[in-house]
Formats: structure tokens, C-alpha cells, sequence
């Protein structure tokens, strides 16, 4: 499996619903935090309920070398 199509999996603290993101869906959807580590960034993430949930969740993710 490359790294690409790793998940990411958690449950939302405000509405129990379980989150299921691949680093590819948090390049595109998740809105980068300014905090910038030096091997990570961070990421904050809207819940994915279907049924509306403004809960954020913050996730690290590893920087990629090119």
C-alpha cells in the first residue's frame, strides 16, 4: 500500500460519527493549520457526518520529500 492511499481513521468528539480520510482527501479538502513542524503538517479537517457537523478535528500528517 503506498502512502498515498493510507487513512486516516477517528470519531468525531461532538457527534460520534467515524471519520475516514486517505492523505490525498486531506491534501484537497482539509485546510492547512500555519503551524508547520519540520517532518509534519497539521491539517484541520470538518467532519465527514452526512447529517451536518461543524466539529474540526486537527490531524498530523508526514511531510513528503520529492
Amino acid at each position: 500500500m503506498s502512502d498515498n492511499e493510507r487513512t486516516v481513521q477517528y470519531t468525531c468528539l461532538k457527534c460520534g460519527y467515524k471519520n475516514s480520510w486517505t492523505r490525498d482527501e486531506i491534501l484537497q479538502r482539509g485546510q492547512e493549520v500555519i503551524y508547520r513542524g519540520e517532518n509534519e503538517v497539521i491539517y484541520s479537517l470538518r467532519c465527514k457526518n452526512p447529517k451536518g457537523c461543524d466539529q474540526r478535528m486537527r490531524i498530523a500528517i508526514a511531510r513528503q520529500e520529492h
